[in-house]
């Protein structure tokens, strides 16, 4: 009995450790994501691509809405900082900040004013800052 209890201790923990290895590697791949359409922006405008700009604005927003739900306690890896569990409710301000900033650049795509679109990417950059300098270890 005393071996049945230890041995599901121990697959109790190997599966929460392995859960907990998927979520960040399922953010890490997300804000991976962030960066390839932030960077594709400018020559998105120059190509009039301003289907593929709303869209990325859109993939931004959903993230940013979702975000918090790949942070759960216990999620800590290189890069993250114990203040983003210590002010949660901080963090989940922060990731709000950048849905709404991304909704804003998918609205200014529609526009197809190159000065507008410049204007909301600065400001979902803005968001992506205030969070990192919060809540990213160098």
């Amino acid at each position: 009995m005393k071996y049945l209890f230890l041995a599901a201790i121990m697959a109790t923990t190997y599966l929460f450790t392995s859960a907990q290895a998927d979520v960040i590697e399922d953010r890490k791949a997300k804000f991976r994501e962030n960066v390839t359409i932030l960077r594709a922006i400018q020559t998105q405008i120059k190509d009039g691509n301003f289907n593929a700009i709303a869209a990325g604005g859109r993939n931004i927003a959903n993230w940013a809405a979702e975000m918090p739900d790949f942070f759960p306690k216990g999620s800590e890896s290189r890069g993250t900082l114990n203040a983003i569990w210590l002010n949660f409710e901080s963090f989940q301000a922060k990731a709000a900040a950048n849905q709404q900033a991304a909704l804003s650049l998918e609205q200014a795509a529609e526009t197809k004013d190159a000065a507008q679109i410049m204007a909301a990417l600065q400001q979902v950059s803005g968001s992506c800052k205030s969070c990192h300098q919060s809540f990213k270890a160098n």
